[in-house]
């Protein structure tokens, strides 16, 4: 048995693509697998030879091509044309994809980058590769589209054979998938500067993201006066996926934490994205609801990117803190986080364990013959019990939900302290 290697660009190799191919696989991506596959089978080496000599021309053309996408934060090649065996550039398909829902101006959605692979006859040539692409509201597409243009520069002719199940393929680490020898890529950003094209800054909505390849050469000889296309074969259109975009909110909380040192707690917490923010309040309550100002921290001002905060309260009430961070704007509009919460035990202190309370009020760290007295807003008692050791259950089950105020009378003093009672 022997064969032939398929070598895209040297003196000796061959180029056959039968007519009646043509109309089956416009992008000539079947000459690439009938060439492959030479290699394995002499008689269809023999079959190969008689077409060439009936044909008697050639062909440049395409067989994978990807967007890069960077979808907050990651970023992927999402394949158009993928042949599969070891040959698609990313592991994910663009045809169909809902990349999600994105604020406004937040950058989450950006096209990074893209390539194609071409390959090319003896005698034919390929100069340049272009990514095309246009963003319009869902179903409503434009009936002659404008498409912006990003060049896909020449980044390699394909060798070293480590990548791939074909001879020749290039190797991954190079970025963009493997490819057979002596094919090219063409890629942004490739060995350039990549592309940073925001498609938040697009208005609210839902839009259609749509793309199409071009690329350029001359089939039999050394020019560049043809152009080709990968474009879904317009079916129905170009290759398109979706996303959406939302009114931007002045800040994009991630996590709040909260680390209880004893006798003070430290509060963290970290933004996504920030628009037009002041400053950052960090407020504490003992129940939950009514929340006073504690400390400030600048902001950021506008970001597209993470950024940490911290506070720490170096005193913290007794029994249960409640947290809450609130966002400032400049135009005076705030945002709260969501609420965190821990209890501070303290030496010869007394503290509410729970705040809000459902069935049965606890109060810990009193001393025996102390008094706990609940009273209303209007300062009418409702109902009262002593200790005998250093807790006191009060049920009120049967009270009605409502903002109440514990007082406690001991030998020392007396405190007061807020309550809420949540059925």
């Amino acid at each position: 048995m022997w064969g032939i290697q398929y070598q895209a660009n040297m003196e000796n190799e061959i180029c056959v693509q039968p007519s009646f191919l043509r109309p089956l696989w416009p992008n000539n991506t079947i000459l690439k697998l009938i060439l492959i596959m030479s290699k394995m089978r002499t008689g269809l080496l023999v079959f190969l030879f008689l077409l060439a000599g009936n044909a008697g021309w050639c062909q440049f053309g395409h067989y994978a091509s990807a967007v890069y996408v960077n979808a907050n934060g990651g970023s992927f090649f999402y394949n158009n044309t993928a042949p599969g065996l070891g040959q698609d550039i990313g592991s994910n398909t663009f045809q169909g994809t809902d990349f999600g829902i994105f604020e406004q101006n937040s950058g989450g959605l950006k096209i990074a980058g893209s390539e194609i692979k071409t390959f090319k006859g003896m005698a034919d040539n390929v100069c340049a590769a272009s990514l095309n692409y246009t963003v319009y509201p869902v179903g409503i597409r434009p009936a002659s589209p404008i498409y912006s243009s990003i060049p896909l520069g020449f980044y390699s002719d394909c060798f070293a054979p480590a990548c791939g199940s074909f001879f020749g393929s290039y190797n991954i680490a190079a970025g963009g998938g493997c490819c057979s020898e002596r094919d090219q890529k063409w890629q942004n950003p490739g060995l350039g500067v990549a592309v940073n094209i925001d498609l938040t800054a697009n208005p609210i909505g839902t839009y259609t993201f749509e793309i199409y390849y071009s690329y350029t050469g001359q089939d039999g000889g050394s020019g560049c006066g043809t152009t080709k296309y990968d474009n879904n074969n317009s079916n129905p259109v170009n290759y398109t996926a979706a996303f959406t975009i939302t009114a931007a909110v002045p800040v994009s909380f991630g996590t709040v934490q909260l680390v209880n040192n004893s006798t003070s707690n430290n509060l963290s917490w970290y933004t996504y994205s920030e628009a037009d923010t002041k400053r950052f309040s960090v407020e504490r309550s003992a129940n939950g609801v009514d929340f006073d100002c504690i400390g400030q921290q600048p902001a950021a001002g506008s970001s597209s990117t993470i950024k940490h905060y911290s506070f720490t309260d170096e005193r913290p009430l007794k029994g249960i803190n409640f947290y809450r961070v609130k966002s400032w704007e400049t135009n005076g509009r705030f945002q709260n986080s969501v609420i965190v919460n821990t209890v501070n035990k303290f030496a010869d202190s007394w503290y509410i364990v729970t705040n809000p309370v459902k069935d049965n009020l606890l109060v810990e760290g009193l001393e025996k013959g102390d008094q706990v007295i609940v009273f209303n807003a209007y300062g009418a008692e409702i109902t009262r019990a002593t200790s005998n050791n250093n807790l006191v259950n009060i049920p009120v089950y049967h009270i009605a939900n409502g903002t109440y105020y514990i007082k406690l009378t001991s030998k020392k003093s007396f405190y007061i302290l807020p309550v809420v009672i949540v059925h």
